[in-house]
């Protein structure tokens, strides 16, 4: 199995232990806290190891818990380990946001962080307080909101409405009570209202579906009506995302789920290119890369956004060089971050 090789090989040169301890104190761990590391058989079996170890020399009680990878935690024995811990992180090829009890978790308080990159990503993408600040601003500004307008020269043309959904700031640090957060995620997002996305979506050569970690070849057309994707036309591009959407067997794969605006500037367009089984990644650096415009297809239900599409597709959508507006105000022109 790939990820139980040892790691020396590309990428992999980070001090694991000095990396998490850079994170979990970016995480506002007090001593007498107590984390709970939760991992799987296919995952990063290094993870655990580093980040315990870590927590205990910042003074903090810890735990492990391991599940298998094939299928998710059982519901008793999620909620046993979360119920009473401080900081939890979950590295896991399940995602756990979407599971009640992680919104338990942090509905008494808790913090969460999941991390899911490859070592090298983590390194490269670590806690910046500048990224911490360029998110929690534009949360701000999206939180107050209500519409929501993504051109592009390409031919997009999309508006929605997202009055009374949270506008979500990602910065890569659980550090408050309440928060969840994703290692090397620097982005803003909101789930738009079920229903309310209308226009188009073009995808254009060099865009990004990072969920199938494959950069767009040629122009690919969306058209959205009532909140739904109603034709996908183009080349092989517009056949992969029908073919996935397919694939998710429900009819909520096919709704727009939520949207998203990256903010960091160390994040590399290019990582989806060097993914392998060993170095992996391409999710964070795609959503993170500094002025890039997400729309994502499939489920928003999880224990942050607060919608309510339930789908087994999450399909995510980046576009370089889209403009992004909140009532009229533009956030991103172009590509480019706007004051």
């Amino acid at each position: 199995m790939a990820y139980a090789r040892s790691y020396d090989g590309p990428g992999f040169g980070p001090d694991l232990a000095a990396l998490f301890r850079h994170q979990l104190t970016a995480c506002a761990l007090q001593p007498g806290e107590l984390l709970v590391a939760i991992t799987d058989s296919a995952w990063m079996p290094a993870y655990a190891a580093a980040c315990t170890s870590a927590a205990e020399t910042l003074g903090v009680e810890t735990m492990q818990a391991g599940f298998g990878w094939n299928r998710p935690p059982d519901p008793r024995a999620l909620n046993a380990v979360c119920e009473a811990a401080d900081l939890i992180v979950y590295m896991t090829r399940h995602t756990l946001h979407y599971r009640p009890e992680i919104g338990a978790a942090l509905a008494r308080g808790a913090r969460v962080l999941c991390c899911m990159e490859p070592p090298h990503v983590l390194d490269r993408l670590r806690f910046d307080p500048a990224v911490r600040e360029a998110a929690i601003t534009g949360a701000a500004r999206l939180d107050a909101a209500r519409r929501i307008r993504i051109t592009s020269l390409a031919g997009t043309d999309l508006v929605m409405d997202k009055t009374g959904r949270p506008g979500l700031a990602n910065y890569g640090a659980a550090d408050v009570a309440g928060h969840l957060d994703f290692w090397g995620l620097g982005a803003v997002q909101a789930a738009q209202r079920e229903g309310t996305t209308e226009g188009v979506l073009v995808l254009d050569s060099g865009d990004c579906n990072f969920s199938l970690a494959r950069h767009v070849d040629r122009p690919v057309r969306i058209t959205f009506e009532k909140g739904r994707a109603t034709e996908i036309e183009g080349g092989l591009d517009a056949m992969l995302i029908r073919e996935s959407l397919c694939g998710a067997g429900d009819e909520g794969a096919w709704n727009a789920g939520h949207i998203a605006w990256g903010l960091d500037p160390r994040a590399l367009w290019t990582q989806p290119i060097a993914q392998t089984p060993d170095t992996g990644g391409g999710g964070a650096d795609i959503e993170s890369f500094r002025g890039t415009v997400q729309v994502q297809l499939g489920s928003n239900d999880d224990v942050a956004f607060g919608g309510s599409n339930r789908s087994r597709a999450h399909l995510g959508l980046c576009l370089r060089g889209a403009s992004l507006y909140l009532d009229d105000d533009p956030v991103v022109l172009e590509g480019d971050l706007h004051a």
